[in-house]
């Protein structure tokens, strides 16, 4: 996630929820290299003092419930019964969970829900959107794809009339997407939330390591804000940024984080962009006998079984199915002229330790699971 995020799915994979839990999902281009460290907000390491005070202010509004509900404002109109609600569908298993979410999500609101498939590539994807436009949709719902692949296929779809809703991406605005879920301002609140999680656990002598992925771009917004607030919180503390390589996920990204951590004795926390990266990463700590905390965004279903095992130490969690209804709810009001409400950029988040599981972690996370009948009760007031 969740779609969460996002893009982190789009670019590769195999795996269930938006494991994405966030992050979201995007193509994926490959190479690593990653056991060098790039910028640290601060050289010294547990010199100095933090503001755990703060830290441990900001943690506990998103420990032991979720953020708030992102809509609590009815439609003006009713969704007229022809409107058409047009999906591009990445070809990757979260474009194909986003999907299965937003469907239901369109025949609730009492639209027409249309799926098609629109691979990942630049060609493949304006394609798609070339028979979007043929169809005169009233919305257009996006995946995490990279905003420029459409080339001007978005701006003609938006001179037909189609509203245009994303998820995950950076820099939907200047494309034309109207409304984008979970994109710049929730990468960067993740990115926050993260730092406080850790100076909160660490005090002063928190030494971060925060794992990006150059071909998800919503890393570094996220890297940008950790650091930044730990910066701020923390100005003695140290904090890394290592790059791993999409492509590795599932495979030898538990290997290059294990030989990073190895080579800097010193980090203490381990934070992850997405932890999609941090699967099989439990038994490759424990090989090497490391102890390192661990925090990281979107976390899968495994993580979540590692969390609640206490092999991995916490995780911000993303309510998929909310993230992807609201992205529904943002179309319907469009299209009506009615702006979307201002929480509905910030999908519900919770941070989740060991005794914060106590569902199935096999199902992932959702904040709220009535989710249904508060869509439903706000499109047909």
């Amino acid at each position: 996630m969740d779609l969460r995020k996002s893009e982190t799915r789009r670019r590769r994979r195999v795996r269930p929820f938006f494991a994405a839990s966030a992050t979201i999902a995007v193509a994926t281009v490959l190479l690593a290299g990653c056991d060098s460290s790039t910028g640290s907000s601060a050289p010294g390491g547990g010199s100095g003092n933090a503001d755990v005070a703060a830290a441990k202010a900001v943690v506990a509004k998103y420990t032991g419930k979720p953020s708030p509900f992102p809509v609590t404002v009815p439609l003006k109109h009713a969704v007229p019964a022809d409107a058409k609600f047009v999906y591009l569908q990445a070809s990757d298993p979260i474009g194909a969970l986003l999907g299965s979410l937003l469907e239901p999500a369109v025949r609730a609101a009492g639209g027409q829900f249309v799926a098609i498939p629109a691979g990942q590539t630049a060609s493949s994807v304006q394609a798609a959107a070339s028979s979007a436009l043929a169809m005169k949709p009233a919305v257009v719902l996006l995946p995490a794809f990279i905003p420029s692949q459409f080339g001007s296929k978005l701006k003609a779809l938006r001179e037909a009339g189609a509203q245009i809703v994303g998820a995950g991406m950076i820099g939907a605005k200047q494309y034309g997407i109207q409304f984008c879920d979970g994109c710049e301002e929730m990468n960067a609140l993740d990115g926050r939330v993260m730092a406080d999680w850790v100076v909160a656990t660490k005090g002063a002598n928190a030494n971060a390591v925060f794992y990006t992925v150059p071909q998800l771009s919503f890393t570094p917004t996220m890297w940008a804000a950790f650091k930044e607030e730990m910066a701020k919180l923390c100005p003695g503390c140290t904090a890394r940024n290592v790059p791993i390589d999409v492509s590795t996920f599932g495979t030898t990204a538990p290997r290059t984080i294990v030989n990073d951590l190895q080579a800097h004795a010193g980090s203490n926390v381990a934070v992850f962009s997405t932890m999609d990266m941090a699967q099989g990463l439990p038994g490759a700590m424990s090989a090497a006998g490391l102890d390192v905390s661990t925090i990281g965004g979107a976390p899968t279903p495994e993580n979540l079984q590692d969390i609640k095992a206490g092999k991995l130490t916490a995780g911000v969690a993303i309510d998929l199915p909310t993230y992807a209804w609201t992205m529904v709810d943002a179309g319907a009001r469009l299209m009506q002229g009615q702006e979307p409400e201002a929480g509905e950029i910030y999908s519900p988040i919770q941070i989740l330790e060991r005794n914060d599981i106590t569902f199935d972690p096999s199902r992932g996370f959702s904040g709220y699971p009535d989710y249904v009948q508060r869509f439903t009760a706000l499109w047909h007031p």
